[in-house]
């Protein structure tokens, strides 16, 4: 329809028809808004006006521009099609409309331009002989919406070329003194010739970095080089191990920026502000923290873009400050939980053990006996007491704290020696033990062993320690297997309580080299162990 419109179909007011039926042709086909969306009746009164206006008013100059625009939005199609059959027929239909402008529209805008007329009506018979070509290439459906396949600045820029080609044609034929035909060879070798070296500019293979690569970089620096930014959010973290001072002296720098009026922040309960506000702000917020950088002037969208980007990368940075900020204080938290779990679990066994003995004392029996366990507990007892009090101060100092395992052997006989437990072991001279560590241990075995035989009466309890460790097992029934499953590795529901002083025992010997196992579970035999780790 256009071909018959170019080659001087225009001045019949019957063809002119072929215009209305072009126009709506190309709506079906336009990439600019999606098919489905449905006009409203201002907008499609004046989309009737136009086309009405137009079809009075069309003539040679109408049909360049409208061959310059639809050459334009196929090419820039032609960038958001990947399949390569797709997009031959799209270069095919673009060449076809730049033969069209050249030799068929242009020729009659002025009598300078006219081509032969055997050579003119040969092509305005045989060119069309190549629109079948198109059907071999079908459109396939776009996989983007509407508008995203159309590259905006590339259909400019086809459209900026086709003019300079036309506008150039027409200005070499005067000053050169040649026919049209042959300023159009001229202008397209020319114009062929400037594209290939802004080509080979914009990406060249080797040396020199190009031109996109540097209007990339000019348009991500803005004032402020992304590097730069870089340098100062390192050097800031590493000064600054506190969030809140961190993006204040972020925002310190940012401050700086010659497009930069004011900065507002607000993290929580901390807040500050550099500089003066203004009626062009940009607010980027994230968790807790609030950054609105004020602009000298009204930025664009690119500029806010880029502001946007630097932002994210200081809360990036913040927020990971505070991440580390919260796990410091949950070890703190576990730190201090461990170390009062432990202190309880000792306290309560300080608690039994001053329970048998104010038992022992209010039983009858030789008076020398019971003033002689006295002298010999009540020391022990005191010694405890004041180990567990430092374990409060300092618990590592604490667990760290050796005694010699004769000596804790036989003070470990005497604190159990009103209870009926099997002592098993030779003599370790010299061997030092962590007394915490095995206090701990042998106090949870003994006393849960003591409270299962209250359970099973005629149970057996037997204690060893040996250069393999410390051992304590009794006769009863085995372990469920459900609470054996967690048992010494999380807090378990049992008869005698959840397992958390063997679950804490059980960690404190993993920090100090030893580990603590069930070595048997069977009826008859339950059998704990704590040695060296291998």
């Amino acid at each position: 329809m256009l071909h018959a419109l170019a080659f001087g179909g225009w001045q019949a007011p019957a063809v002119r028809l072929l215009w209305v039926v072009a126009l709506g042709l190309f709506l079906i086909w336009q990439p600019f808004v999606a098919g489905e969306r449905r006009i409203s009746g201002r907008q499609a009164a004046l989309l009737v006006g136009a086309t009405l206006v137009s079809t009075l008013l069309l003539g040679p100059w109408l049909l360049l521009i409208w061959c310059g625009a639809l050459a334009a939005s196929i090419g820039g199609r032609v960038m958001g099609t990947e399949h390569r059959g797709e997009r031959a027929g799209y270069l095919l239909a673009f060449g076809y409309l730049i033969a069209l402008t050249v030799l068929g529209v242009v020729p009659e805008i002025s009598p300078a331009a006219r081509i032969d007329s055997g050579l003119r009506q040969t092509v305005a018979l045989f060119l069309p002989m190549a629109l079948p070509l198109l059907l071999l290439f079908p459109a396939r459906p776009p996989q983007r919406k509407s508008g995203e396949t159309f590259d905006l600045f590339y259909g400019m820029l086809v459209f900026l070329v086709l003019a300079v080609l036309v506008l150039g044609a027409l200005a070499y034929m005067p000053i050169g003194g040649a026919g049209y035909v042959e300023s159009l060879f001229k202008t397209s070798l020319t114009v062929a010739v400037a594209l290939l070296i802004v080509a080979w500019a914009w990406n060249p293979r080797a040396g020199f970095s190009g031109i996109g690569s540097a209007i990339s970089h000019y348009l991500l620096s803005l004032g402020m080089p992304l590097e730069q930014w870089l340098v100062q959010l390192s050097r800031e973290s590493e000064q600054n191990a506190d969030p809140a001072l961190f993006i204040e002296a972020m925002m310190r720098r940012l401050a700086a920026a010659p497009w930069v009026l004011g900065i507002v922040w607000q993290s929580g309960e901390a807040s500050g502000a550099f500089g003066v506000t203004s009626a062009h702000r940009h607010v980027c917020a994230v968790s807790e923290l609030t950054l609105i950088v004020h602009f000298r002037h009204a930025p664009s969208p690119a500029m806010r873009w880029h502001v946007e980007w630097l932002l994210r990368l200081a809360i990036e940075f913040y927020l990971v400050k505070r991440q580390s900020q919260q796990l410091q204080r949950m070890g703190y938290a576990q730190a201090i939980y461990e170390t009062g779990a432990r202190v309880t679990h000792d306290v309560k066994n300080l608690l039994q053990s001053l329970q048998v003995l104010c038992y022992a004392a209010t039983q009858p029996g030789d008076p020398a006996e019971v003033a002689d366990l006295l002298r010999r507990q009540l020391p022990q007892i005191a010694d405890r007491l004041k180990a567990t009090l430092d374990k409060l101060q300092s618990p590592q100092v604490a667990d760290a704290e050796s005694i010699d395992a004769d000596q804790w052997w036989s003070r470990l006989q005497d604190r159990y020696a009103h209870a009926a437990i099997a002592w098993r072991g030779g003599p370790l001279a010299g061997r030092q033990i962590p007394r915490a560590l095995f206090d701990s241990v042998a106090e949870n075995l003994l006393q849960n062993a003591l409270a299962k035989r209250q359970r099973e009466p005629g149970l057996v309890i037997e204690a060893c320690l040996d250069g393999a460790g410390l051992g304590v097992a009794d006769s009863g029934s085995p372990i469920p297997s459900a609470v054996m499953r967690g048992l010494l590795h999380e807090p378990v529901a049992s008869e005698d309580g959840l397992g958390i002083g063997l679950y804490h025992a059980a960690r404190q010997a993993a920090e100090l080299g030893y580990q603590l196992s069930v070595a048997e579970n069977q009826p008859g035999r339950v059998a704990f162990r704590l040695s060296p780790a291998p």
